[in-house]
């Protein structure tokens, strides 16, 4: 029974914290219809600069690592932090608001990308500085025990502070003005700017109090945890602020109390039940992320408005997929438009010919560039055909690599054999997450796919059954042929690679071009004016759930070869979040989008030697911000501009040079008549 106690004590604790931050992603998306997704990575941020400045900032008063240095340096970030809410709702947010939720959505990643880039350049860029030992100290010097659990102060802290919180944003919303303003601009934009409110200064409050809430939670959570780093502050964090809100109700502050409150002492009975000889104990570590998981499925198809907020419905036009420029009729089947196909051939021909004058290291860089090429063909089929957002697609990945793993080492089916029955289970497994795709969509999914691929992180790939512990299961590739694909220099699995990505093309191509392609556009379009046409929409969904899958389960197979091992840490959820500015910045309107991706956000760090973490982050949020913001062709479509313009360009030549008529031949005067 005292052990009991002590895991309650534990979900309290963190619960309230969870609920800290889940009332800044419910206000910013009351005030603004945004749902954050760089909302944890603000505790992030905030966190971090507060440990600088309470241990290492030299310009700070007071000794370091003291309470009233602390207390300064927690003041000086949440203010920070607010700045950095208020700048971002200015300069970004607010050119978006007129756009489709998705489009914003993504936004957010591109922000949560930038962040995580920041405190790696500036907290984590080299060895030593990565795994240097950071805490926060606790202001309050009590505690006591409950069973076998020790309250200390920083759990004293959050049972005073998060209610104190609590409750003034409920006086506020309930008694001052602006704060009922607010809420009528949350209820109908229209309808409060007629009576004068101020959208803008509603959206401007939100944000910049979403972002103080977010900043509390992660100082909260740390002093909590009593220990400082990247990945406790990161996707996991944000996979329960979400599923707190959505148990609570997406607009409704007091449901994200109630929801921090169930989703904190959920998580800590499944630790509890899940120790050696409970009940759960075959769920080991994960049952946390898989709970996530099963609750947030759970919630959005029989109680999708949460305990106490209402269901919202989500566009019917997704709209986030750029038309690109295609050549005009009058110069397509031209002399021009086939010479630059045959210089376009002609370019791809020598890239794939690179390999053989490389090292092993450029051609393993060139194997990974193809196997996230890949997944961007997948996701453009899932993304840019039907419109299905997925921000959990590297799971699907890891879900391949171990059931190819598996296959050809642990049951010894032969290689091929092997890749054609990985596909099928992608299928499967896609379709089994598509499953909820039937009742929810949009922002709702995408948040089922993120929670999905936390609970393959930390649980499914962590099984005994899939992947024999934390061990991995070992995979050395065959020799196919001529194809060794164990070979040290890395060019057979780099061609092996270049076929599975030019197959998944080909498949992807025909199926756009076919019936079936005609369906996922209309989904895509609007699924109303779809519905009231004949479109099943059931089957559509589900299809290119399958299709997409199949896919990413073969780039999972081979990539899964490529590394000789597959292990659960290969397949971290923030490199969804990752894959999906990937295929925005390659050109989410193109199947060519995926690799010119790939090549642009993994490979050239690579290729350039200077592949770190931070560069790659910061990289990719400033790129998709400037994709979302004014390119949104991305890569693919500056190169159809390009070229258009080159098509246009020699035919023009051409034509100037047939009409240049031909020089006269001089004649030679008669001669004389005798």
């Amino acid at each position: 029974m005292s052990q009991f106690l002590g895991y309650v004590a534990i979900g309290i604790s963190q619960g309230l914290v969870y609920a800290l931050l889940a009332l800044g992603i419910v206000l910013i998306y009351k005030g603004s219809r945004i749902v954050n997704f760089a909302h944890p990575y603000f505790g992030l941020l905030a966190a971090f600069v507060c440990w600088w400045l309470t241990d290492r900032a030299g310009f700070m008063p007071f000794a370091g690592g003291t309470r009233p240095r602390f207390l300064l340096a927690a003041l000086i970030t949440v203010a920070l932090i607010a700045l950095n809410g208020f700048s971002i709702e200015h300069s970004i947010m607010r050119r978006l608001r007129g756009g489709p939720r998705l489009v914003t959505l993504v936004a957010t990643i591109a922000l949560a990308q930038g962040m995580v880039g920041i405190v790696l350049l500036l907290f984590a860029r080299n060895f030593e500085s990565f795994n240097t030992f950071r805490s926060l100290p606790t202001v309050l010097p009590w505690h006591f025990s409950v069973g076998t659990r020790v309250v200390t102060g920083a759990d004293i802290q959050v049972l005073l502070i998060v209610p104190l919180i609590c409750a003034a944003l409920a006086g506020f919303f309930r008694f001052s003005k602006f704060g009922v303003a607010v809420r009528a601009a949350a209820e109908n934009g229209d309808a409060a700017r007629l009576l004068g409110v101020s959208v803008d200064r509603v959206s401007q409050f939100t944000w910049v109090t979403g972002s103080v809430l977010a900043a509390l939670a992660g100082i909260l959570i740390t002093e909590v945890r009593g220990s400082l780093d990247v990945a406790s502050l990161s996707t996991g964090f944000l996979v329960r602020g979400l599923a707190v809100a959505l148990v609570g109700g997406l607009t409704s502050l007091s449901g994200a109390v109630a929801g921090g409150l169930i989703v904190g002492l959920a998580e800590a009975m499944i630790q509890w039940l899940s120790g050696a000889g409970k009940p759960l104990e075959f769920v080991g570590g994960g049952g946390p992320e898989l709970l996530l998981f099963i609750v947030v499925v759970a919630f959005l198809i029989l109680k999708p408005g949460g305990l106490f907020g209402e269901r919202e419905e989500t566009e019917d036009k997704v709209a986030f997929v750029p038309t690109l420029r295609e050549l005009p009729v009058r110069l397509q089947g031209t002399m021009a438009a086939k010479a630059v196909r045959v210089m376009g051939y002609a370019m791809l021909t020598v890239v794939l010919l690179i390999p053989l004058t490389t090292g092993p290291k450029t051609t393993g860089t060139l194997v990974l560039v193809t196997v996230f090429g890949m997944v961007g063909v997948s996701l453009t089929v899932l993304m840019g055909y039907s419109g299905q957002i997925s921000l959990g697609h590297w799971g699907l990945v890891g879900v391949g690599a171990f059931a190819a793993a598996n296959l050809f080492t642990r049951l010894h089916i032969p290689y091929l054999l092997t890749m054609v029955l990985t596909v099928l289970i992608g299928m499967a497994v896609s379709l089994v997450i598509g499953l909820p795709a039937l009742r929810i969509r949009g922002l709702y999914l995408a948040i089922v796919t993120l929670s999905f691929n936390l609970a393959c992180e930390y649980w499914l790939f962590k099984t005994h059954f899939l992947a024999q512990g934390t061990s991995g299961v070992f995979i050395n590739g065959p020799k196919l042929g001529p194809l060794n694909l164990d070979d040290n220099s890395n060019r057979p699995i780099f061609y092996f690679a270049v076929i599975c990505l030019l197959l998944s093309i080909v498949v992807a191509r025909n199926l756009a071009r076919s019936g079936t392609g005609r369906g996922f556009f209309a989904l895509r379009e609007n699924e109303k004016a779809a519905a009231t046409l004949g479109v099943h929409l059931t089957r559509y969904r589900l299809l290119s759930f399958a299709v997409s899958g199949g896919i990413a389960a073969l780039a999972g197979a081979v990539y899964g070869t490529y590394n000789g091992i597959v292990q659960s840490e290969q397949f971290g959820t923030g490199v969804s979040l990752v894959l999906v500015a990937m295929v925005m910045i390659g050109g989410l309107g193109a199947l060519s989008g995926g690799p010119l991706g790939a090549l642009l956000v993994f490979g050239v760090p690579a290729f350039l030697d200077f592949a770190n973490d931070w560069v790659v982050s910061i990289g990719t949020g400033i790129l998709l911000l400037i994709v979302i913001v004014r390119a949104r062709g991305g890569l693919a479509g500056l190169l159809q501009w390009a070229r258009s313009g080159l098509v246009e360009t020699i035919d023009d030549l051409a034509k100037q040079s047939q009409a240049t008529p031909p020089a006269p031949t001089p004649v030679s005067p008669a001669a004389p008549a005798p």
